[in-house]
């Protein structure tokens, strides 16, 4: 699952490089290989849609101090119950969880949960007891521990406390930032140069959460090889500041019950209004899951499983000859578990699963805008018919996607449905010649109705238990759909999604159609806001996280030229995205629709010209569209300009 909110460039090498970077780029792919591979190893249970280490306290410790001893740094996490559910509703929060490099449960109601499902948790591993007790450890391994954040004073106190208790536990700071620091980059900028003048190797922040994880993705690269912990309200429990429950209520689960005595007003919400409901649900839902267990039948978690994608590589080979999907999978740049991906349409594609997508009945491509396109205005066409090369369009770009989703799941026949509003044009270039069976353009006359309303209608026409792919189609893929769409298989959840490195939904879903069908057919439904929580208070919705987006979008010209470069450098084989500092001398592409008039004079540095636009001698184009009776004059120069009939007189 996701991808760090980290740089959006590839990590490819450019033709251009050093053979020392080239080395150290090499060291580096070694290095999270080994990684990978051990964190492999931990054993993992799924609970509502985020993934939490099968370990016991004391394996946690062992593994954080096995990896400060290997030279790797990593994220803690302790989701409890509140957590849990906020991972529904705040897709961000969810990748900071799916991104950790170890998650435990800070949770009886989730140790509980996991036991009814089937796969058990072995225990509760909670913040506040990993304070105490990796701290003792560190000591006896000469490592040492920076404490931030707290409430004024307490961390200092918990440094008192942790040296009384471990003599030999070094501790290289502590510091509590003032209110609102997290909008002063001066403040930011201090904490980082103290964290970096500590060369600590643990790191724990007690801010609460999200503000805590938050805080430790934006600052962690102070100290990359150190291992930073979210602890909650733990400093004001080791300095006494504040009372924690009595053992018995720890253990028995129960635990908020003496929180909420002591800070009633701030906790009821959270812990009655929300809590209590979603533990019910929870623990309800674990216990259905775990019948067919109890019953001795198999279920898809007994079935082989891939480990989740990394995503933070190019999809096409590297000087190791790997491609993206042999770096998601462990084992796999040794010949094991690899998954084939083809690259360029037309050979044949990875096969999937036998049961992987046995119930695909659509590829749902969503045309429509509520917002109509500088792209679609100026043309008059829907995005959806914008040539992408010379063989054909965006259009026949999904097509080719879904030929190779046909053939790699075995399908004799998959319906490509594209759906428009009605305000929107109609994509007039749909071809069948791929072998898809039926490809039509349905429009919904409803005024007004987000996509959740729309998908609600065609979840209505299947069986519960089949699945329909859902794409945005304003967008040009930069993986294989048949790759993303492995990914999303691989969470086992009845609405998979991949989510951006901001958190939102990347435009292309797998979902179950007894899910859609919980959505009204009427009204304006909004997916992200509305439908995705709606669906999950009975279905599980998970999320694959990517560092890196999976598609470009399509609204403005600068959109269409930046896809058009991405998508015809990697058909070149040279790296997707160029350096954004470099000069852009170099043509990338030049694209001249039939029934077009370019003069042969004519210069044309990644540039569209339509069909019925004219260009004449000597006119030089730079990253422009010219659309039907769009006319640039003789040794005329146009750059960054949508053209068209009405304004072609104005171009000088």
């Amino acid at each position: 699952m996701y991808l760090r909110y980290g740089d959006i460039s590839w990590d490819s090498l450019d033709a251009a490089q050093t053979v020392e970077s080239a080395v150290l780029t090499q060291q580096r792919r070694a290095s999270r290989l080994q990684r990978e591979a051990h964190q492999a190893q931990l054993p993992v249970v799924r609970l509502h849609g985020i993934q939490l280490h099968a370990v016991t306290e004391e394996g946690a410790i062992g593994h954080i101090l096995d990896r400060l001893d290997m030279g790797q740094g990593g994220v803690v996490v302790t989701p409890n119950l509140d957590h849990l559910r906020r991972c529904v509703h705040d897709l961000r929060f969810a990748a900071l969880v799916a991104e950790a490099d170890l998650v435990v449960a800070d949770g009886m109601p989730l140790v509980w949960a996991s036991r009814l499902q089937g796969t058990p948790l072995p225990e509760r591993v909670a913040g506040s007891d990993l304070l105490s007790s990796l701290s003792a450890a560190a000591a006896q391994r000469s490592r040492s521990i920076y404490l931030l954040g707290g409430s004024p004073g307490t961390a200092q106190g918990a440094a008192k406390v942790l040296k009384d208790r471990n003599s030999g536990l070094r501790i290289c700071g502590a510091f509590c930032p003032p209110m609102g620091f997290e909008r002063d980059e001066t403040i930011i900028g201090e904490m980082m140069g103290r964290l970096r003048s500590s060369a600590a190797d643990i790191v724990y922040v007690a801010l609460g959460s999200p503000k805590q994880e938050l805080l430790i993705e934006r600052i962690r690269g102070a100290l990359p090889n150190a291992w930073w912990l979210g602890v909650g309200n733990s400093f004001s429990f080791l300095c006494g500041d504040v009372r924690r429950a009595p053992i018995w209520m720890q253990r028995g689960g129960v635990e908020w019950m003496h929180r909420l005595l002591q800070e009633p007003k701030r906790l009821f919400k959270r812990y009655l209004v929300l809590g209590v409901p979603f533990a019910v649900s929870l623990l309800t839902r674990s216990t259905l899951k775990g019948i067919p267990k109890r019953l001795g039948k198999k279920t898809p978690a007994d079935l082989p499983r891939l480990p989740a994608a990394a995503a933070d590589s190019p999809p096409h080979p590297d000087q190791d000859g790997q491609t993206e999907l042999d770096r998601q999978i462990p084992g796999s740049h040794n010949g094991e578990n690899v998954i084939p991906v083809s690259i360029h349409h037309g050979r044949p594609g990875p096969t999937l699963p036998e049961r992987a997508l046995k119930n695909l009945r659509a590829l749902v491509l969503l045309g429509g805008q509520v917002r109509p396109s500088s792209l679609s205005s100026a043309t008059g066409r829907s995005v959806l018919d914008l040539p992408l090369d010379d063989n054909g369009s965006v259009l026949n770009h999904w097509l080719m996607h879904a030929s190779d989703i046909a053939r790699s799941a075995g399908l004799e026949n998959l319906p490509v449905r594209i759906l428009v509003d009605r305000h929107s044009p109609e994509p007039a270039g749909a071809v069948t010649r791929y072998g898809l069976g039926t490809v039509r353009v349905e429009r919904d006359q409803s005024e007004y109705r987000g996509t959740g309303g729309v998908l609600a209608d065609v979840g209505c026409e299947y069986a519960a238990d089949d699945l329909i792919l859902m794409c945005n189609a304003a967008q040009v893929l930069l993986d294989p759909l048949v790759m993303i769409m492995e990914m999303l298989r691989r969470t086992r959840g009845e609405v998979a999604l991949v989510s951006h490195q901001d958190g939102t939904p990347s435009g292309v879903m797998l979902l179950s159609c007894g899910a859609l069908r919980l959505l009204p057919r009427s009204g304006f439904v909004d997916m992200k806001e509305q439908g995705l929580a709606s669906m999950a208070r009975q279905f599980d919705v998970m999320v694959a996280h990517r560092r890196k987006p999976t598609g470009l979008p399509l609204r403005s010209l600068a959109d269409y030229i930046q896809a058009l470069r991405h998508y015809h450098r990697r058909r070149k084989g040279m790296n997707g995205l160029s350096d954004p500092l470099a000069e852009d001398w170099r043509a990338t592409f030049a694209i001249v629709e039939a029934g077009a008039q370019v003069d042969a004079g004519a210069r044309l540095h990644d540039s569209v010209v339509l069909s019925g636009a004219k260009v004449e001698s000597g006119a030089v184009l730079v990253r422009s569209l010219v659309c039907a009776g769009g006319v640039v004059r003789r040794d005329r120069s146009v750059v960054d300009q949508i053209i068209t009939a009405a304004d072609a007189a104005k171009v000088k």
